[in-house]
């Protein structure tokens, strides 16, 4: 008899342990693939530890609150979030467009951020850009490993420019070492308020953004036990009783 009840005790200690009580997983911690692109991944370097903020990040930090998991931040270039997403050497990233290639390897949770315009910007004194067309034979700077929808994709006139960040395509720009740059209108604004002033301007050529995502490795532990269905749950959760538009209402102000 003895022998039962320890072997019960030792039994319900593992299933407390995998979680399997109640409605949340077991506590862990999740590593975070990210990069600065305000206002949506902020990344803010103190005399300690960096601070995190901005529009993804408070919302994937309010959904693993509720779902008791610690995050942990890892600061790399898009295109290199990509291949610790790839390899499983990262479990988060987020705001990642959808795409074949990528649902490959990364799981999209089913609680699509808002779409996100793109703009263009061009030299102060350049033609203004209507059009795609517009864009043919110009040097235009694009994010390593972002996608910019099928409207790109089949311009093969365009000359892409690929730079690791935003900070640098900006630059770029305004050295006229680039004819043009395509970045999302929120993080555009961002970049001329933190690093400008630019002797750049705004084209009239808006392009409707994809829905952007929280993504999660495939190779990640927390995607093959199944746990992710709880993080999940909270996102929609969050998407359905407005927490998705009161976190937007923090940064989303376009004035320039």
């Amino acid at each position: 008899m003895w022998r039962l009840k320890a072997w019960s005790l030792v039994f319900t200690a593992f299933l407390l342990g995998a979680g399997w009580f109640g409605n949340e997983v077991a506590a862990r911690t999740l590593i975070v693939a990210i990069n600065d692109a305000p206002p949506y991944r902020i990344v803010t370097e103190t005399t300690d530890e960096p601070v995190y903020s901005g529009i993804y990040v408070d919302v994937v930090g309010e959904a693993a609150r509720r779902a008791g998991i610690d995050l942990v931040f890892q600061v790399v270039p898009f295109k290199r979030a990509l291949h610790l997403m790839e390899s499983g050497q990262a479990d988060l990233m987020l705001g990642p467009n959808r795409t074949d290639d990528r649902q490959q390897y990364m799981y999209y949770f089913g609680a699509a951020l808002p779409s996100e315009p793109k703009v263009i910007y061009t030299g102060a004194l350049d033609a203004n850009v209507i059009e795609i067309e517009d864009l043919e034979h110009k040097l235009t700077g694009v994010l390593r490993g972002a996608s910019y929808g099928w409207q790109f994709s089949e311009a093969p006139y365009i000359r892409f420019v690929e730079a690791a960040d935003y900070e640098t395509l900006f630059r770029m720009l305004d050295l006229g070492r680039i004819d043009a740059l395509i970045a999302p209108e929120l993080l555009a604004v961002a970049h001329i308020r933190k690093f400008g002033p630019f002797r750049i301007k705004r084209s009239d050529l808006l392009l409707q953004g994809k829905p952007s995502f929280i993504a999660l490795s495939r190779q990640s532990d927390f995607f093959t036990d199944g746990s992710f269905t709880v993080l999940e749950k909270h996102l929609i959760d969050m998407r359905q009783d407005g927490t998705f538009e009161e976190i937007y209402g923090r940064y989303a102000n376009t004035d320039s």
